[in-house]
């Protein structure tokens, strides 16, 4: 992130900010001045940012300070166990939402204030008890106005703590609704495999970072939650989690929203042509794990430009959606159906149990096209020639395949069209 840009995101009266251009100035300034945060790059020259905080931490004017990362490129799980494991306690992406990085920064500041103070009256009072006491209170008001979730579990799920942001993320009004109840957590849990597989990676690493499932409000509604969480043991042994919860369900909407958009034909709501050859890639993966046929059928509408040319487009769109219609009740909710674009539609099969099958839905896709449309006050009809191509006897690849299938929809149309034609009876 731009130094510029950065120091004046977090510009503040109060605040003395230093930068370094490089791992060791930064540790070199680190040996000089008492810092209340660090924010660092994991792309540096010189040191890299994990070797750099490890160097602070090895200083005693460092040993203490919070550390966060800030990165656009390592953002995979493995590096974000690194940074923690090198002492950071966040690890943000790029890019970071200006307000976020602020109410971060403003915590550790606050929380580096408290300290002193801290430090300043045992010093003055000699009075361990009490100073722990005030200790407890500060953070305590720290942990009551975090706007984020903040909660502590054992490991059956029951709360032993949660703060105000955290009932109100649940849709309770207090936390003492929530501390308690035994097997609350899997009570608001909607995946309960999803939740078993998060156990265990608990377990193996010790914290799981950036962690997004969904959970039930109470009332029932269904939201997107992020969550970073760590193992933490008790003074008998007994294990605890203890996390940080925020509800992400809006950006999250959005992230699903526009792959739907990229996947989805928007005029048909069915698979598209990128989501087709997705699927038809994973199928043929499957296919030759399992040593199991595949076939494409690639349809396309004889007579439909005819009716575009006179009607119009509006007319058009709608007997595309009556198409999309029909074909979707006739084929298998294991097989994709897809609009591969104009009048052109395909449909993806997998685990065929042999030619026979492979005829009777090609058949079954005619048969449903045969019947008239009634677009406004119009009966109209269509035809349908479909190409099909088998795997691995016409091709083995996604491209190839659907080609062929392409290729034996064009011989079927010339033929007279609304017919079958097998990529097998081209000639070489």
């Amino acid at each position: 992130m731009n130094l510029v840009v950065l120091e004046h995101m977090l510009k503040r009266g109060d605040l003395r900010i230093f930068t370094a251009r490089d791992g060791q100035e930064a540790v070199e300034l680190v040996r000089g001045h008492d810092f209340a945060l660090i924010l660092l790059d994991v792309q540096m020259p010189g040191l890299n940012g994990y070797d750099t905080a490890r160097a602070i931490k090895e200083l005693p004017r460092g040993a203490g300070v919070p550390i966060i990362f800030v990165t656009s490129i390592f953002q995979d799980a493995e590096n974000v166990l690194r940074g923690y494991e090198v002492g950071a306690v966040d690890y943000l992406f790029r890019p970071v939402d200006a307000q976020m990085l602020r109410c971060k920064v403003n915590v550790f500041i606050d929380l580096h204030r408290q300290k002193h103070m801290l430090e300043t009256e045992i010093a003055q009072r000699r009075r361990t008890e009490e100073a722990l006491r005030r200790a407890e209170e500060k953070f305590r008001a720290i942990f009551e106005r975090s706007v984020e979730g903040i909660f502590q579990c054992d490991m059956d799920g029951t709360f032993q703590e949660v703060n105000p942001a955290m009932a109100r993320i649940l849709g309770y009004d207090f936390p003492t609704e929530l501390v308690g109840r035994p097997g609350m957590l899997h009570d608001i849990l909607v995946d309960e495999e999803e939740h078993r597989e998060y156990l265990e990676s608990l377990l193996r690493d010790g914290l799981v970072a950036n962690r997004e499932y969904q959970i039930r409000r109470r009332g029932g509604e269904v939201i997107w939650v992020s969550e970073s969480s760590r193992l933490v043991e008790g003074p008998d042994g007994e294990k605890f989690i203890e996390g940080v919860l925020e509800d992400t369900t809006e950006s999250k909407k959005s992230v699903l929203d526009l792959h739907y958009r990229a996947t989805y034909d928007v005029l048909t709501n069915i698979p598209n042509r990128l989501l087709f050859f997705d699927r038809l890639e994973h199928g043929l993966a499957r296919a030759k794990r399992y040593n199991y046929g595949v076939a494409v059928l690639f349809l396309d509408l004889d007579g439909f430009k005819e009716v575009n040319d006179t009607y119009g487009h509006r007319a058009g769109d709608e007997l595309l959606l009556q198409v999309a219609g029909r074909l979707r009740r006739r084929v298998r909710a294991s097989d994709t159906l897809a609009r591969l674009g104009g009048d052109e539609f395909g449909v993806l099969l997998e685990r065929i149990t042999g030619l026979e099958s492979v005829v009777n839905a090609a058949e079954n896709v005619i048969a449903a096209l045969s019947e008239p449309f009634i677009v406004g006050d119009r009966e109209l009809r269509l035809g349908a020639s479909v190409g099909v191509s088998l795997y691995p006897e016409n091709a083995t690849e996604a491209s190839a395949l659907v080609s062929r299938a392409d290729s034996a929809m064009y011989a079927a149309k010339k033929s007279g069209g609304n017919r079958l034609f097998f990529a097998s009876s081209l000639p070489d």
